[in-house]
């Protein structure tokens, strides 16, 4: 790879990532914690309320991914601008960014809000049905604070300010378990209040996470530049347009990915609530371990925008190479952990002695070894995917999701699970084999990006 005059050491551009990926992935680590919280205190209540708000906090996240989406894109115009030195667009992808949260919150709202009845269509225990529904009608209210907060933490890390927003959702964390806690057991003079309980808790705590974010953008000086306007001043058609004729597709690329989550997790609990449950356990060890490359896949999309900005594809490339060789050493070292101390793990969210939760737990460390080979390819594949998004196209990671993730993982796994009766083993296998395809087409398509951009810089 050439290195343009333009273009930072490997060791500067390093240290950016990781400063702006730093931050985020103890966001994200923390965000991830409400949802494992949820599912520990309520464990503590039976498998049946593990499964039922492990499950319902999937769907909850796949579905928020809709308008989480359509926003990401906002992050990558705004670094775009600012690599170009245009600080009016930075603010208004900022301002433009809060009106297309706010509209895609309400298809998101409806779809958490009849997620009991649409899975009680799917064969799953009653019993568990009902608690889903009991939850999702209380975490509904948090879909709107939870995408105007990824709205302005995009905003901040086009701006490589990051760091306020890794302290802001750590304390919430600490915050959200005392909550669950309280509001679940009835401590403190409450009454106990079960799972819906979890589910108060931690639509509280999103609304406070937006409030703080929203006042630490609105008071920071390092934003005194480019400070957007929380209440838009008018509606730029062609900005919003824009965002969401981008957007979309990355909408739908991960709704498609965390989907098949939870249609596994669906076809999973066609086995059996035992292991579902199991299911659910890994699950949560793979999505907290993927924070770190989820914060890196914001980063990179930034950074690449940056650097195109700048019309600079060697430092766009640079940025992209040092944040998969990052995402490779950090998915590497969870996937040994799930692999060393499977058993560690489980402990953290069943209590081993009980001979109730047996079953669960051997299930549980059963899958952690497919677990980790997906971790593995899954970390790596989410930073290429956001790279190829930072370059404009948001188009290629959509049909190599539908490809790989779908017609390749889910397909052959249902395959080996159901006719070939290989249970839940079998599924892992067809995800596993699923990621590698997609990570082989979609390093591919980065390269091609590349090409297409070294050639339009070129042409004056």
């Amino acid at each position: 790879m050439r290195r343009g005059p333009d273009t930072p050491g490997w060791r500067d551009e390093a240290r950016l990532i990781l400063g702006i990926s730093v931050p985020l992935t103890a966001a994200f680590v923390a965000e991830m914690g409400m949802v494992i919280t949820d599912m520990i205190i309520v464990g503590r209540l039976g498998s049946n309320e593990l499964a039922a708000v492990g499950l319902a906090g999937d769907w909850f996240w796949v579905l928020l991914l809709i308008g989480m989406g359509v926003i990401s894109i906002v992050g990558v115009i705004a670094a775009q601008s600012l690599g170009a030195g245009n600080s009016d667009g930075v603010v208004e992808a900022g301002e433009q960014g809060m009106i297309a949260a706010t509209l895609t919150s309400i298809p998101v709202m409806l779809g958490v809000w009849y997620l009991g009845p649409v899975l009680g269509l799917t064969r799953q225990d009653p019993e568990i049905v009902q608690l889903i529904t009991d939850y999702s009608r209380v975490l509904t209210w948090a879909v709107l604070p939870a995408l105007w907060f990824v709205t302005l933490r995009n905003y901040i890390t086009a701006l490589a300010r990051s760091a306020a927003i890794g302290w802001i959702t750590v304390a919430a964390l600490g915050f959200n378990v005392v909550l669950n806690y309280t509001l679940v057991f009835g401590k403190f003079g409450f009454p106990a209040m079960g799972v819906v309980g979890a589910a108060y808790g931690t639509t509280i705590v999103n609304w406070l996470m937006c409030a703080a974010l929203a006042m630490h953008v609105l008071k920071s000086a390092h934003f005194e530049k480019y400070r957007p306007r929380l209440i838009p001043r008018h509606v730029d058609r062609c900005l919003l347009k824009e965002i969401f004729r981008l957007g979309i597709p990355i909408s739908a690329t991960q709704f498609l990915n965390g989907a098949m989550f939870t249609v596994a997790a669906v076809m999973v609990g066609i086995i059996g609530a035992a292991t579902l449950a199991a299911q659910q356990i890994i699950y949560s060890v793979i999505y907290l371990a993927l924070s770190a490359s989820a914060a890196l896949g914001e980063a990179v999309r930034v950074r690449v925008a940056y650097g195109i900005g700048q019309r600079s594809v060697d430092a766009s490339q640079q940025s992209a190479y040092i944040s998969f060789v990052l995402a490779g050493i950090t998915t590497l070292a969870a996937a040994l952990i799930l692999w060393i101390f499977p058993g560690t793990l489980v402990g953290i969210f069943l209590d081993t002695g009980n001979p109730e939760n047996a079953i669960v737990s051997g299930i549980s460390v059963e899958l952690s070894a497919y677990g980790g080979m997906f971790l593995l390819l899954d970390g790596v594949l989410i930073v290429i995917a956001n790279a190829i998004r930072g370059l404009r196209d948001t188009r290629s990671p959509l049909w190599i999701s539908m490809l790989g993730y779908w017609a390749v993982g889910l397909g052959s796994g249902v395959w080996l699970c159901f006719p070939l009766g290989y249970g839940a083993a079998g599924l892992w296998w067809g995800l596993v084999a699923g990621v590698v395809f997609s990570n082989i087409l979609m390093f591919w398509r980065f390269t091609q990006r590349i090409v297409d951009a070294r050639h339009s810089i070129a042409i004056p």
